[in-house]
């Protein structure tokens, strides 16, 4: 007699394809647990680096993988509509994992050498062989004054300075700041000043009296009153004339200032008015009767600013020079400047707007003891004329006596500018930063470093805050930009993820172990 059992009740293709069919829920549950593994694994490394400086935090997607076609879809035909095509999945796998280069907070530690970067870029490293990226700015300086990271040693790239001049098209350096190195001294020829020069000024007399009296010895004795009276004829110009008390006049003579100086209209000292000497200085005028002395005495308020200046021979020693600024014109200037019996002059011209118009005049020279002869211009580029209080500002000079360096600091842009005992500050050094195409295409490489890869593309490296380059902000560092929160809610996720396709694993293994024991 034939056995009915329970074989026939099975689908075509017999257990192995209801074996089959539960494997695939067995495999995708195992893809599921392994990829969710893996992520979990980012999301540790995440919250691991959470105060690594400069860390940049990683994010995993995923993506299906093949799907098995039971039916292919058909079009509508006749009476029927079109049938959607059946297809099972075939379980997961990674999609990506991508390297989230949002910038992190800035933390302000206040140490010299720490440096973040505002904006977009990377800090070049070099360890001999090859560049690495990194945005975390632990710098240093070792026993030779290089510049390096402070978490790997390696050196920090950018470009040494000439003279204080930069090359940012030259090739890259690595960086060096030489404590206690000392530079020879310049001799200055130049001397840069800046302010305003008030086009109010003028001269003015100062007369405390405006009259005298002479007492005449006789015979018989006499008293006579007279005055002085000062009219001006044009810019720096009077004629100045004697009156006596029955209002005759005893005589005239013409002051000159317009050199920058008070002068008769013949450049002497002494000028006869009748009986009178009238005499004149730099500083004011006296009236004098041989027999008697002076009789009349006034002041002069001089139009002028002046500064003193230290300047270097070329051994390094100082000299003090003055520099002299007479109004003698309007919108005309006198300039001046002394050292010892030497001294020179010319002038400064202003146009209507207060700019300057013109300079002329030789430089100052003179020879100090063993040294090569100092010729100093002034530079009076930075000097305007407008109505308000003058200032004659000295701004810098172009010499220097010996000096070490003794200290730096690093500006925006990058720079590293020495400071020496002289006080002179020179740019020893630029800091270079570069940028990628797509920074998320660069290879970790350890220690918050990075690589180049095949789809980073090349580095653009640039002087920090030109084109798209951040700039430097030092003394400061870039923390991790790891968000905690959004980390714990994806731990969370991820831990469901995994806890139900464990359960996939196990309930599939429990219909398999049901298919096995309906042979029973």
């Amino acid at each position: 007699m034939r056995n009915c059992g329970t074989t026939e009740a099975v689908p075509a293709g017999g257990r192995k394809g209801v074996e089959n069919t539960m494997m695939r829920s067995l495999f995708s549950g195992v893809s599921a647990l392994k990829n969710h593994q893996i992520r979990m694994d980012v999301i540790g490394n995440n919250i691991a680096n959470v105060n690594t400086v400069g860390f940049k935090s990683s994010r995993v997607t995923f993506r299906d993988i093949l799907n098995q076609t039971l039916k292919a879809a058909s079009s509508p035909q006749g009476g029927r509509g079109g049938i959607n095509p059946m297809q099972i999945g075939l379980g997961m796998a990674l999609g990506s994992i991508d390297v989230n280069h949002a910038q992190g907070s800035p933390e302000v530690t206040g140490r010299q050498t720490d440096m973040a970067i505002e904006g977009n870029g990377f800090f070049i490293l070099s360890d001999g062989d090859r560049h690495y990226y990194t945005r975390a700015g632990l710098f240093g300086v070792d026993k030779d004054g290089s510049l390096i990271s402070s978490v790997n040693g390696m050196k920090v790239m950018g470009w040494r300075a000439a003279r204080g001049e930069i090359d940012p098209k030259g090739q890259l350096q690595s960086l060096v700041i030489p404590m206690g190195i000392t530079i020879a001294p310049i001799a200055t020829s130049s001397v840069r000043f800046s302010g305003n020069l008030d086009s109010r000024m003028d001269w003015e007399w100062n007369l405390g009296a405006a009259e005298f009296v002479h007492e005449s010895s006789g015979p018989p004795p006499t008293t006579t009153r007279y005055r002085v009276e000062f009219t001006e004829t044009e810019f720096g110009k009077w004629e100045l004339e004697l009156i006596n008390e029955d209002n005759d006049s005893i005589g005239s003579v013409v002051i000159d200032a317009t050199k920058g100086e008070l002068r008769f209209d013949d450049d002497s000292l002494t000028k006869s008015i009748g009986p009178f000497a009238v005499n004149l200085s730099s500083h004011g005028l006296t009236i004098e009767l041989p027999a008697v002395g002076k009789l009349f005495e006034a002041t002069v308020g001089i139009p002028q600013l002046t500064q003193t200046v230290d300047v270097f021979d070329s051994l390094g020693d100082s000299h003090s020079v003055s520099f002299v600024l007479t109004k003698v014109n309007v919108n005309e200037w006198l300039w001046e400047a002394r050292y010892g019996a030497a001294s020179t002059q010319g002038t400064v011209r202003f146009d209507s707007t207060g700019s300057i118009e013109s300079v002329t005049g030789d430089p100052l020279t003179f020879q100090p003891v063993g040294a090569e002869p100092v010729v100093i211009m002034p530079d009076f580029a930075a000097v305007v004329q407008n109505a308000a209080e003058g200032t004659l500002v000295f701004e810098s000079q172009d010499g220097y006596p010996q000096g070490t360096l003794v200290g730096f600091s690093v500006d925006e842009a990058g720079n590293i500018i020495g400071e020496y005992s002289n006080g002179l500050t020179e740019v020893l050094g630029q800091i270079a930063t570069a940028v990628f195409n797509n920074p998320g295409g660069l290879s970790r490489a350890g220690d918050t470093t990075y690589v180049m890869s095949a789809n980073s593309g090349e580095p653009k490296v640039r002087q920090p805050g030109t084109g798209s380059n951040g700039k430097i902000t030092p003394g400061s560092l870039e923390m991790s930009n790891v968000d905690l929160s959004q980390e714990f809610t994806d731990m969370i996720v991820t831990q469901r993820g995994f806890q139900a396709n464990s359960r996939i694993i196990t309930t599939s293994d429990e219909m398999l172990q049901e298919l096995v024991n309906l042979k029973r």
